[in-house]
């Protein structure tokens, strides 16, 4: 009886496929743990200043209608239905190394954006209501258009959210604050604003105090 060898696969195993479980869950969590602990970090260097960060001020949008409120759900429809089509085309384990690149750079862009947050705040802190008026130039006059109160979330911790018309600005800005003097402020209401510009983009509001309404 003739000896016979045994059949043997000549192809890649599973651990030499190049694409593993363990290598997916990596890609997976990995990013996202990494965004987390770079937030907790800025977070520590700021708890240890000893110092409540700046207020930022939010140019409230204007809408020209439907549309523009809605071509951001229309974009992210898009971009699933060219994702899927694409997967269709090529197959899930051709597109898969490029979909986890862009997972990937995501997660390092978000991680990019939080310490670039950070330092456009840096020599910035709050100062509060102030005892004595400072310099003139210092300060800028606002008008409280709305008032309403905010609760905390996961993004913020809630306060008073008012919408200001400061001069010299021509689009009215959303300002939070978590104060409870704010919370008697109603529209029509003057304030007066210490402005700050941020390293690379925005103002801040680094002191704020209630103005006498400017007389005709």
């Amino acid at each position: 009886m003739p000896f016979t060898e045994p059949l043997t696969s000549s192809g890649p195993g599973p651990a030499d496929n190049g694409w593993t479980s363990q290598r997916t869950a990596w890609l997976l969590f990995g990013p996202p743990a990494f965004l987390v602990a770079v937030r907790w970090l800025l977070q520590m260097l700021d708890d240890r200043q000893n110092t409540v960060p700046a207020l930022p001020l939010a140019p409230v949008s204007t809408t020209a209608g439907t549309l523009d409120l809605l071509w951001p759900a229309a974009l992210a429809l898009a971009l699933l239905v060219a994702a899927g089509l694409v997967i269709y085309r090529l197959g899930w384990r051709r597109v898969m190394p490029v979909m986890g690149a862009a997972w990937l750079l995501l997660w390092l862009a978000g991680s990019g954006a939080q310490v670039q947050r950070h330092v456009n705040r840096q020599g910035l802190v709050w100062q509060g209501m102030a005892a004595a008026a400072p310099a003139p130039q210092a300060w800028a006059r606002a008008r409280v258009v709305t008032a309403q109160f905010k609760p905390a979330s996961l993004r913020s911790l809630g306060g008073t959210e008012l919408v200001l018309q400061i001069d010299g600005l021509a689009i009215p800005n959303r300002l939070l604050i978590d104060d409870a003097r704010a919370a008697s402020l109603k529209p029509g209401d003057t304030l007066a604003l210490q402005l700050a510009p941020g390293r690379f983009r925005g103002l801040f509001v680094t002191g704020w105090q209630v103005a006498p309404a400017a007389h005709p």
